[in-house]
């Protein structure tokens, strides 16, 4: 049975706004429930494109369908962060929105100006959500973290080395997956505590 969009109640997250420069599983999962949720989650690409445009299966080059299924609720620009205008473009979104989340290195993101004490300088009430792999200092901050190297550091390949003989990876983006939940209850629960103390 279809039911009307129109008469669908608004989301949880309806009037929240979400600036999501995430890319290929972990931050997309999180933004796309959030996009559900009712929140106006706006994706900002560069000029190549989210790399996982070109992951899994497709019909058309640069519209695979897992990301088809990361972008739906969301809205779309391209910016290249790269140029002082793409940067100012994105400071004068960021000035409209509730939540900045991206999934960059801590070092990549301090360059370009988006780190939290650049960002909250100019929006102080912004709940900014960095989704690293191995957090923000330390000695692996900097490294990149896919899902199949978090499934192996973790020791779930292992695990699944103990049915099969051999290590082997979950046949999903588990940790990805897993990964952009928490990163949905952080966001939300910090959106919470906002609205009660305005902190």
């Amino acid at each position: 049975m279809s039911q009307d969009i129109a008469n669908c109640p608004p989301g949880p997250l309806t009037g929240v706004r979400v600036i999501d420069l995430t890319t290929v599983m972990f931050g997309p999962y999180c933004t796309q429930i959030m996009g559900e949720m009712g929140a106006d989650v706006i994706k900002v690409e560069s000029p190549e494109g989210d790399i996982g445009r070109q992951t899994g299966a497709f019909r058309t080059r640069g519209m695979s369908a897992a990301h088809l299924m990361k972008g739906r609720n969301k809205r779309s620009v391209v910016l290249d962060l790269k140029q002082a205008e793409g940067l100012e473009a994105l400071r004068r979104l960021t000035q409209t929105a509730d939540v900045f989340v991206h999934n960059m290195r801590p070092q990549a993101a301090k360059k370009l100006g988006i780190d939290y004490e650049s960002v909250s300088i100019r929006k102080p009430d912004i709940v900014y959500a960095a989704a690293t792999g191995f957090g923000e200092d330390g000695p692996y901050a900097e490294r990149p973290a896919y899902d199949d190297l978090i499934q192996g550091m973790s020791g779930v390949a292992g695990l699944y080395g103990m049915a099969a003989g051999e290590p082997r990876y979950a046949p999903t983006v588990m940790a990805d997956k897993t990964s952009g939940l928490f990163l949905l209850y952080s966001i939300s629960m910090a959106l919470f505590h906002r609205e009660r103390t305005g902190e």
